[in-house]
């Protein structure tokens, strides 16, 4: 299930509805991202509220979920960054109601190690930035508070990105995706591949996974999904693979029916059902799916901790 994850998630995969504009969380995801995740109506809708809350209350505890448990978030986004070396470079944006007060505990918290060490605070862009130098973090380096957003980074290089933009929102790879999926969706991922930033993120991690995912994965300029997550058991959606072109548009469309057939096979070992269908539409390969029967596999999930899938150097 493991690339399954690197989808729904990257869910956590925390992965905003469609029609809001996101001019919330994604105003602070730069263009430098090749991937981000969104995922909104935390507290309003049942199927979300449901996730983000067995993510908190799994066993497996953290910073983070003692921070969202203590004040609800609103809206969640996840981005990652092309990183040097098997690191995992990434953006964590969370907003919260106008008006709650948070305990800088609890923020301090998301890059305090194990190994101690003192806080550093400098102003970039007018935000009080609280980082730590310490080569052990956990998952966060740096953290700031813009009025009720949280930003927190692996890196200070990370978190200054997001605070100087522009927003990945208004880049012409996101905008075409916008108009292309769905609307009123709860979740949201998108995947750059110009200059081939995806590619290069996912090929190690195919190497990782004895498996691969994506053949054409060349040939895409980008890649988006949203999601609905109905209740604890049920999620549909559709994923959208662009090609640069139409030259190659057989192999992405291909890619997709496997992708799909991969999944009915695993979550039919899994007890869980999954229905797909694939159709082309010019350069837009669409694979439109529903899923059901999902809880056992979230709570393993989330029990696990997900983002260890997507540490290239750890098997």
């Amino acid at each position: 299930m493991r690339y399954f994850c690197l989808i729904l998630l990257i869910v956590l995969v925390f992965g905003v509805p469609l029609s809001l504009g996101m001019a919330g969380t994604l105003q602070f995801v730069p263009d430098s991202c090749f991937s981000v995740v969104s995922v909104s109506n935390v507290q309003s809708d049942r199927g979300v509220s449901w996730l983000i809350n067995a993510w908190i209350n799994s066993p497996r505890k953290s910073p983070l979920r003692d921070l969202l448990n203590a004040v609800p978030a609103q809206e969640i986004s996840v981005a990652l960054f092309p990183a040097k070396d098997e690191t995992l470079n990434m953006l964590l944006v969370v907003e919260f109601p106008k008006g709650r007060k948070i305990d800088k505990a609890l923020l301090d918290s998301l890059i305090e190690t194990e190994s101690g060490g003192s806080f550093s605070t400098v102003t970039h862009k007018k935000a009080a930035v609280t980082y730590t130098s310490s080569q052990d973090i956990e998952d966060y380096a740096a953290y700031t508070m813009v009025g009720n957003t949280l930003l927190a980074a692996s890196g200070l290089d990370i978190l200054k990105k997001a605070l100087d933009g522009p927003s990945v929102s208004l880049g012409d790879g996101y905008k075409s995706m916008r108009s292309a999926l769905s609307s009123g969706r709860d979740g949201m991922l998108f995947a750059d591949n110009s200059g081939s930033r995806f590619v290069r993120f996912l090929r190690p991690l195919e190497d990782k996974w004895r498996m691969s995912l994506l053949l054409a994965a060349d040939y895409l300029q980008w890649m988006g999904a949203s999601f609905d997550f109905v209740d604890s058991q049920r999620v549909s959606g559709q994923f959208l693979f662009r090609g640069a072109d139409t030259s190659h548009i057989e192999e992405i469309r291909d890619d997709a029916e496997f992708m799909g057939e991969t999944f009915k096979r695993k979550f039919i070992a899994d007890k869980i059902e999954y229905k797909s269908e694939v159709r082309v539409d010019g350069k837009t390969v669409i694979l439109t799916f529903e899923i059901s029967g999902l809880e056992p596999l979230w709570t393993k999930l989330f029990g696990q901790g997900v983002l260890s899938l997507f540490q290239v150097g750890e098997h």
